[in-house]
């Protein structure tokens, strides 16, 4: 672990007026709220994961770096987690509904998560370009010649949303109706409610369904690639693989979609330069991702032993969200006058870097390309019927995009 400066003695569960998580990803500024934070506490500061569940948010570029590869000393296995090995968590805990072990390669560490992140390297790796251009094409121009020929749509909800959960479908190959659901399901499970909790239980409910009919009827998809690879020791193993896929994909492509559109409908500017061949489409999204990171706080490493982070001392068992967000605002590294033209300074942590990084790294960025792509060719024709400052975010602690993005078509 890092050390920078004097190292300040906090005990996580002393500190009287924690914020909500959700309250930093939901603020209609949440620059100004890290800044607030990293002028109090420095790059790590305490926080709550729901009322009375401490965790500490590390703002740094540096600690965030340090936490997501330094396996040595934090740990993705919630299992090493103090609230959980205590039982301090509440069965129903919404906290748990996220955080919560699972047979997956984003909860295991080492030889383990070696293990587990083969079949999803190999089966990603073996997913077709084509198919996945061909589906998001199809279900992109069909959704949007529907919405125009109505004249107003929530490019959220009905696109940003419905045109992933299509592409998802196919690529696992479940039904439509499931992966809909599915859809509803890690919604809840990320609100922070008590639907957080029975949705979890549901979702679990309807992948051992699915999964099971894979084995039985396997295809030409991800889920039978998954269940075909010899690294999976049971369909445990690969139900955590298929969730973890949905989700992850489910929350970045929707997020990273959204607020691309979010842009180009408030901003005349970048649509502009866009248009005018100033801006690649691949530059602009990835200033979005990195600028307003769809996932802006990755879920938590535990610390395995006493130790300092960023100038505090930190106790085994603490867990540590890296806020992506945060870290990559970081004037360390990023100077206050960036702007559109120097996006290719991709130093940023959005698809997080170490062991446990995003191995969708060619499929997402095309899923993502295409949909906005096919919404950048219509952009003139849409207005938004509510004033840019009147859009608010979802409310979640892990995942940050626009609630609703209501337009009517010219």
């Amino acid at each position: 672990m890092s050390l920078t400066g004097a190292v300040r003695v906090v005990r996580l569960e002393d500190v009287a007026d924690r914020p909500l998580l959700a309250d930093l990803t939901g603020d209609p500024d949440p620059a100004a709220r890290y800044e607030a934070l990293r002028s109090r506490w420095g790059s790590l500061a305490p926080v709550d994961l729901e009322p009375g569940v401490p965790a500490w948010l590390a703002l740094g570029h540096g600690e965030v770096t340090a936490v997501l590869r330094n396996e040595a000393s934090f740990s993705r296995d919630v299992r090493h987690w103090r609230y959980e090995a205590q039982g301090l968590l509440g069965r129903r805990s919404a906290t748990r509904a996220v955080l919560a072990s699972r047979d997956a390669a984003h909860d295991r560490d080492g030889a383990e998560h070696r293990r587990l992140r083969t079949p999803l390297a190999d089966a990603l790796d073996a997913v077709e370009d084509k198919r996945v251009r061909r589906t998001a094409d199809v279900a992109c121009a069909s959704v949007l010649g529907r919405l125009a020929a109505r004249g107003t749509a929530d490019l959220v909800a009905e696109y940003a949303v419905d045109v992933p959960v299509r592409v998802l479908a196919d690529l696992l190959g479940m039904t439509l109706a499931d992966a809909r659901r599915m859809h509803e399901l890690t919604v809840a499970q990320r609100s922070g409610t008590e639907d957080a909790y029975p949705a979890s239980v549901e979702a679990e409910d309807l992948l051992a369904g699915f999964v099971a009919g894979r084995r039985a009827e396997p295809s030409d998809d991800l889920t039978s690639a998954l269940l075909a690879h010899p690294a999976h020791e049971n369909d445990l193993e690969v139900m955590g693989a298929v969730a973890l896929v949905f989700a992850t994909a489910h929350d970045a492509e929707i997020a990273w979609i959204a607020t691309a559109a979010q842009r180009l409908l408030a901003d005349p500017d970048l649509t502009a330069r866009l248009h005018g061949g100033r801006l690649s489409l691949d530059d602009a999204l990835d200033e979005v991702a990195r600028d307003a990171p769809p996932l802006p706080h990755l879920r938590p490493r535990y610390a395995l032993a006493d130790g300092e982070l960023g100038g505090q001392a930190i106790a085994a068992g603490d867990a540590v969200v890296p806020a992506v967000a945060a870290a990559n605002a970081d004037r360390a590294v990023r100077g206050a006058a960036d702007a559109w033209e120097q996006a290719d300074a991709r130093f940023h942590l959005t698809w997080g870097t170490g062991a446990h990084a995003c191995p969708a790294h060619r499929t997402a960025p095309l899923i993502t390309r295409t949909v906005v792509g096919h919404l950048l060719a219509r952009v003139a024709d849409l207005e938004l019927t509510v004033a840019p400052s009147d859009v608010r975010p979802v409310r979640s602690a892990w995942v940050r995009y626009p609630r609703e993005l209501p337009v009517r078509f010219r």
